[in-house]
């Protein structure tokens, strides 16, 4: 199955980011691209496999694999074995290239194997964004925001909340990704791993730059972001499952970590 969606480009054109076409290849065609694509691209594959070239080096693309074009890189791709499916999505936007170099994709970058579970629920949250002709250009420029900053997360710093860090914050951190919307506190955090609550709290500021209970502030309302966007939930029970039962406390978490409140981030992206 092959499905694809180019938005009607409108007002969403002055945005820093605008989505211009999204799809699931199944399989992936045979793409020769001489002077490359008028937009960026994010392509990566659900299964089977491909191959792909870039100035004359090959890339074998497997589930897992990811890869980047900016706009003008001459590339081919095609199927090996004729069983490819992926997932891409290509996007331009005002200085976009100026952009996306800042926060690290210069031309071209390719991932053999990375976790891509976030950005495949952001790509699916998109697609359905993009099927909306009247409201979802804006609703996708947002959520491809989203998208191009997990990317970056997995492409450019793999397993970074995993393998690349120390047994002792990847404990916590998987930890607070499976329980976030319980009450956790650091010394539960702390007493996973065996080390005091002081050194626990020292290596996981050195490893993430930010305080534990920040990460799950910042875990609970990236959970709340998705349950707004994709439901019609009031906005106190989605705090309560998020683990805010105050919704007064949850409105203020959420808008210290988002710059707006609950109601308005829900209106930015659902209009």
């Amino acid at each position: 199955m092959t499905k694809a969606i180019y938005p009607v480009i409108g007002k969403q054109a002055e945005l820093p980011f605008y989505l211009t076409g999204i799809g699931i290849s199944d399989p992936e065609i045979h793409a020769v691209r001489k002077t490359g694509l008028f937009s960026h691209q994010f392509l990566f594959t659900s299964s089977g496999a491909g191959a792909l070239y870039v100035d004359g080096k090959e890339y074998p693309q497997e589930t897992g694999s990811v890869f980047y074009l900016a706009p003008g890189i001459p590339h081919e791709y095609h199927p090996v074995n004729g069983k490819w499916e992926t997932k891409w999505l290509v996007f331009r936007g005002e200085h976009s290239h100026e952009l996306m170099k800042k926060i690290g994709f210069d031309g071209f970058s390719y991932t053999p194997f990375c976790d891509t579970s976030r950005c495949e629920r952001l790509f699916s949250r998109i697609y359905s964004a993009a099927e909306d002709p009247i409201n979802g250009g804006e609703s996708s420029s947002v959520l491809l925001y989203e998208y191009i900053l997990a990317m970056r997360e997995a492409m450019l710093f793999p397993q970074k909340e995993t393998c690349g860090k120390s047994s002792i914050v990847a404990e916590a951190l998987m930890y607070i990704d499976r329980n976030y919307m319980q009450d956790i506190a650091v010394r539960t955090l702390s007493e996973l791993s065996g080390v005091t609550v002081q050194h626990f709290c020292r290596v996981f500021k050195a490893e993430t730059s930010i305080r534990p209970l920040e990460y799950l502030a910042r875990r609970r309302i990236s959970e709340a972001k998705a349950l707004l966007t994709d439901t019609a939930l009031e906005i106190g029970e989605i705090g309560r499952m998020v683990g805010y039962p105050d919704r007064n406390y949850f409105s203020m978490v959420f808008r210290r970590i988002e710059g707006v409140s609950p109601r308005e981030y829900r209106s930015s992206v659902c209009r």
